[in-house]
């Protein structure tokens, strides 16, 4: 799990800076909410997942499955309402998540997991 934060840390990090220097206005804000709104996510639903499995409760589950997507609809749905965000690169920047699990996947056989 900290392998592929830091795979997405690190795009997060290369897109904000180029889109800052080259992209539209606002697109750098844009991928900069997507990708750390995934991250975040991606950070809840581990510790979350770990937690159920450790205590085997089935109810949790079911609450993680029903009021994390509601919560994360509502953020979404209020970050998309913001005049400053541009809807593609927020995609980009949600869909760097799965740039750094490809990075993570092809370079798991070289690295040992701690």
């Amino acid at each position: 799990m900290k392998r592929i934060l830091l795979f997405q840390t690190l795009i997060i990090l290369l897109g904000v800076t180029t889109l800052f220097y080259f992209g539209p206005r606002h697109s750098a804000e844009s991928f900069f909410s997507g990708g750390l709104l995934i991250a975040i996510n991606f950070i809840f639903l581990g510790f979350a997942w770990n937690l159920v499995f450790r205590k085997k409760l089935v109810a949790l589950s079911v609450l993680i499955i029903v009021f994390k997507y509601a919560i994360l609809g509502v953020i979404i749905y209020q970050l998309v309402k913001q005049t400053w965000l541009l809807p593609f690169w927020f995609a980009a920047g949600v869909a760097s998540m799965m740039i750094a699990s490809l990075i993570f996947a092809t370079t798991a056989g070289f690295f040992k997991e701690e």
